[in-house]
Order: structure tokens, then sequence, then C-alpha cells
């Protein structure tokens, strides 16, 4: 195919990136699927696009925005046989999920902004563009930023909200611990939403557990594309990481666990975030139920 893009390089470029927040690499894969479609000229390209869309699912197996992504553009074409069809309707999914990541954005701001009248301090954990949306907008808060071992993706989110005018204290994942019980609110993102609780971060279960203690809402600001259909779920295991992100040293009988991620019970969380509002636990559930999946995916 003419002009075709570097696939092999976006997967591999899209499976490393440890960084990014899973809204984030799901935005830059559906643009990637929109170039290769408005690009593609002949061939077969259900075909091609297949194997893409499964690809670009297995390179980030515990973030929902990547499997609704391909999922969306399954269901958009799996019917299809005429290529010419195949592109227009699959431009137009791509195209709408993209439309709805921005406007989802937007909706999830308004809805937690009055969250954080007239708080003074908030605790968040990791790098979420969602939270940071909403925490760069506050007016006279305190931001308390935890690392987020072992990357240090808080860093990320400190250094964004200062230069936005934003106090911040950054601190170490476990010195966090003790000052939710201090704070107005824990206000973080989420990789996925599952029957069974949150993928973020590790780290955000500590926090959870910490502001159930203190009596300190905890909130989870999610939009629709992070809520993994329930076959995925199932499915869904935290890969072990590099141990040498940890530490490179050798001790003998020891083992070194890297997990970048974890679960958080749903009956931790005050409310989920979304763009259609705060929704509770019991209504996640009743979301995710309903999800449907492209039969292309089910075999994953």
């Amino acid at each position: 195919m003419k002009g075709s893009p570097p696939i092999k390089e976006v997967l591999q470029e899209i499976r490393g990136d440890h960084l990014s927040g899973a809204t984030q690499l799901a935005e830059r894969a559906a643009k990637f699927l929109l170039d290769y479609l408005k690009g593609w000229i002949e061939g077969k390209l259900l075909v091609e696009i297949r194997p893409l869309g499964r690809d670009l699912v297995t390179a980030q197996p515990a973030m929902a925005p990547m499997v609704n992504l391909v999922n969306q553009l399954f269901r958009a074409t799996e019917t299809l046989e005429d290529p010419l069809e195949i592109k227009r309707r699959g431009i137009a999914a791509l195209e709408g999920f993209l439309d709805g990541l921005i406007k989802g954005t937007e909706k999830i701001r308004e809805h937690a902004l009055p969250l954080l009248k007239g708080k003074k301090v908030v605790v968040t954990h990791s790098y979420s563009s969602t939270v940071l949306g909403v925490l760069g907008h506050a007016k006279g808060i305190e931001v308390i930023c935890s690392e987020a071992r072992p990357l240090c993706e808080g860093l990320k989110t400190a250094r964004e909200l200062g230069e936005k005018g934003i106090k911040v204290r950054f601190m170490v994942d476990c010195a966090a611990l003790s000052f939710v019980g201090e704070c107005d609110l824990v206000m973080v993102g989420a990789d996925s939403i599952t029957p069974e609780g949150v993928v973020n971060k590790t780290g955000t279960y500590g926090l959870a557990l910490a502001a159930k203690e203190g009596g300190v809402p905890f909130y989870v600001l999610s939009g629709r594309e992070k809520f993994l259909p329930p076959l995925f779920s199932q499915a869904l295991r935290i890969e072990r990481k590099d141990s040498g992100e940890v530490t490179k040293e050798t001790i003998p009988n020891m083992v070194v666990e890297n997990f970048y991620f974890e679960f958080t019970p749903l009956r931790l969380i005050s409310a989920v975030v979304t763009p259609d509002g705060m929704i509770t636990g019991d209504q996640v559930r009743e979301i995710l139920e309903k999800m449907e999946i492209s039969e292309e995916l089910k075999g994953l």
C-alpha cells in the first residue's frame, strides 16, 4: 500500500510507552489508524485492518481505551466487504472516537470542578490528563502529588500543575498516605474501569484505603472509553514489568516485583465522575453489562 505508515514502529512505540496515560495512547492509536485508512489506495483493506487492530489491543492489554477504540472500529465495519465502504465507515468511527475524547474530557471537567469548590487540599496520584485538566482550572487549592514509583509520573503532574500556577507538594508514595486524612478529597484517573474495580497506577489502592479510613471522598475521573467490556475484564492480567526499574542490585533469595497497575475495589470509591455525571459502583456494573463486543475481538 502506497504511503503506508510505519506500522511496526508505531506498534513498538505504543507497546514501549509506559509514561503516557491510557487516553493519550488511545488518541495516538486512533490518529494512526485514521491516517492509515485515509492513505489506503488498494489491497484487501479488511484483511489489513483487522490484524492491525488486534495488535494495538495486545500492545497495551491493561488499557481499556485501546480496546474500545478498536472495538468501535470493528463494530462499524465487521459486516462490510466493500473496501471503499469499510474505509468510509472506519474513518467516521475513528473521527467519532476522537471527538468523543475531546467532548468527554470537557464534560468531566464541568462535573468535577464543583467538587473542588471551597476545598483547600487535594491529593492525586500518578499522571492523568483528565485530572490535570480539572486541577489546573481550580482556584486557590493546594495539590499533594505522590511520585508514583517506579517511573515517577507524579513528577510530570507536579511540574505541569506548578506551571499553571497551582501550589504543589510533591512527596514519595508512602508519605502521601499520611496526608490523606488532612486533605479535603482524593482525585485520580483510571486506565480501566471493570466490574471488580478501577485499574490505575500502583499506589491508588493504598490512597483509597487511607481515604476510607479518614472519611475523605475518593473520586475517579473517567471517560466512557475507560470502561472495559466484561469479556476483557475477565481476562485482564496485570503484567509484571522490568525489575531493573526498581533496583539493579542482585541479592540472594530476593525477587523484585514491579507492577505498574493494580485494582482498587469499587466499594472504596465515592463516585466515578464521567461525562454523564457522577455514578456509583452499581451503576458502573450496569453500564459494563450492556457493552457489546465485536465478534472479531472475542477471540483475543
